[in-house]
């Protein structure tokens, strides 16, 4: 037994030893931040530069506490709670990488009263989750001339529908009247080979994020071209978006959230996101205060 305590506390350690306080951030000299690797407009590598809307916000948030801004290209695990335990509260087990903030976390109620199956406690019980900067939607993006309206999923037993593989999107699609759109729903590994059949019009429409498929197929600029839904048709598809940080070090959440309300006032947020050919939705925990 007292060898068993010694060696939780010896993993309490060495989780408490990754993490870092504003000070320890501030003498180091540097911010490590971890954002999704290849996930246009928000963070991607483009002639060897990292850039994106988080990216952006990163810098800010780097600028704010006088440091550099180091990366940390994470790639999606199988749930967001093995994305906060892998980059934020544990680290990576076999490079033993960690940041201090992440961006790109579902601020959601009921999220952040998720239990895990396994022992009973908060999936978000080791990290912070604070700074909402966006809300983010699932939608589906069609050719006009082929569906130049969608008022309902039905639509799809006649026309093709393109979703990447195991997003909440094509569980909605999948799962709409018990398979009535089944044999018209193309899944994809990747959401960039997506966009490009839709591109070539080998799709009659594609099913995404709002702002992903606002940037990759330049929106704003070819609505004579695409039509847009605001949602996806009978589905709750509308949450929003923070950071998270070590649940030890509150500090800098609280830092972050700082930054962030300042940088929604003065509409900062909203000129880097048009940037990137996105329209704004202001999160919703901001609108409902």
């Amino acid at each position: 037994m007292k060898i068993l305590r010694l060696s939780v506390l010896f993993a309490l350690l060495i989780v408490f030893a990754n993490a870092r306080s504003i000070e320890e951030i501030q003498e180091s000299g540097y911010i490590t931040i971890a954002v999704y690797k290849d996930f246009p407009p928000y963070s991607f590598t483009e002639n060897n530069e990292i850039k994106g809307i988080d990216v952006e916000l990163g810098k800010l948030l780097a600028k704010s506490l006088k440091v550099e801004a180091k990366w940390q290209l994470t790639g999606s695990d199988e749930s967001l709670a093995d994305d906060l335990r892998i980059n934020i509260w544990k680290g990576n087990l076999i490079h033993k990488n960690y940041a201090d903030v992440m961006f790109r976390v579902p601020y959601d109620y009921d999220y952040l009263r998720l239990r895990d199956k396994q022992t009973g406690e908060l999936e978000t019980d080791m990290v912070s989750i604070k700074g909402p900067y966006h809300s983010e939607k699932w939608v589906i993006a069609t050719h006009k001339e082929k569906i130049p309206k969608i008022t309902t999923l039905g639509i799809f037993a006649y026309h093709t529908i393109g979703v990447e593989l195991d997003t909440l999107a094509d569980n909605h699609l999948t799962g709409f009247a018990r398979g009535l759109i089944n044999k018209n729903v193309k899944h994809y590994f990747h959401f960039k080979d997506a966009i490009k059949d839709f591109k070539e019009g080998k799709l009659d429409a594609i099913a995404g994020l709002k702002s992903q498929l606002e940037y990759l197929l330049d929106f704003n600029n070819n609505k004579d071209k695409f039509y847009m839904t605001t949602k996806i048709p009978q589905a709750k598809s509308h949450w929003d978006i923070a950071t998270a940080v070590h649940t030890s070090y509150r500090p800098l959440s609280y830092h972050i959230d700082g930054l962030i309300s300042e940088n929604y006032e003065n509409r900062n947020i909203k000129k880097i996101f048009e940037k990137f050919g996105v329209n704004y939705l202001p999160p919703i925990a901001r609108t409902q205060q």
